[in-house]
């Protein structure tokens, strides 16, 4: 590969997006530390119009570097603060980078909370994204969690998969879905399909039907989600029953 100094002499000279966005994509082929030198100058000078016509290839290249070195916090902020004023393709890109960034990095609560807001996206590529991102982390927050109940409404088969799966990591009996249901009113985001995901998920027989609704019936709940999951569940229980 060219020597990188020519290569930043010749971006700098350059005011085609196109042309820049060539390199970059050259550049993110065999990525190493040293490339970091045409990030930065694209960070630190270029003007903001270039910027956001290259931004994509841009985030893509980071994305590749960090999978071979350790980013410091100035390229991570960057990708965090891209987010939120960036369209659909550069946001799902940046949550792709995460997918390999955080594989060499440790991660925290601003991750987090982009991959929360990313979970609650319509744009289905940025949602699987997400996902993919939560199947490597190991531990993930009640808030997260929480979210992922909400994206179990879903047709998408392949969502509802990867969401059933990264949910029953943490939380792995209906026991602990009770608890978590419990936090900051998360009942509050069941419908009548989540409730329908969540029994044929989580509960292998009448009986833990009945245990669990009796938790619900006893509980604070707020009586409509009371309602909703009595009328599930009894629903449930006939069917059952019916091919018994």
């Amino acid at each position: 590969m060219e020597d990188i100094e020519n290569i930043l002499l010749k971006i700098q000279d350059n005011t085609n997006p196109q042309e820049i966005n060539d390199i970059l994509i050259e550049l993110s082929k065999n990525p190493n530390e040293k490339t970091l030198i045409i990030v930065d100058y694209f960070l630190d000078s270029l003007n903001a119009t270039i910027l956001n016509k290259i931004k994509l290839n841009l985030i893509f290249l980071l994305g590749a570097i960090g999978s071979v070195t350790i980013l410091n916090r100035k390229y991570l902020n960057f990708l965090l603060e891209s987010y939120f004023n960036s369209d659909r393709w550069v946001r799902n890109e940046i949550i792709q980078s995460f997918l390999v960034i955080l594989q060499n990095h440790e991660y925290n609560n601003e991750i987090y909370q982009i991959i929360e807001h990313a979970l609650n996206e319509d744009y289905l590529p940025i949602k699987k994204s997400a996902l993919s991102v939560l199947m490597i982390l190991k531990e993930l927050p009640e808030k997260v969690v929480l979210t992922l109940l909400r994206i179990l409404d879903t047709n998408n088969d392949e969502i509802l998969e990867m969401g059933l799966k990264i949910l029953k990591r943490s939380v792995q009996t209906w026991d602990e879905l009770f608890e978590l249901l419990n936090i900051s009113k998360g009942y509050t985001i069941l419908n009548k399909f989540i409730v329908r995901v969540l029994i044929l998920e989580y509960f292998d027989s009448i009986s833990e039907l009945e245990s669990f609704i009796e938790k619900i019936n006893s509980s604070k709940w707020e009586e409509e989600y009371k309602i909703l999951c009595n009328t599930e569940i009894n629903s449930f229980q006939r069917i059952l029953k019916k091919k018994a």
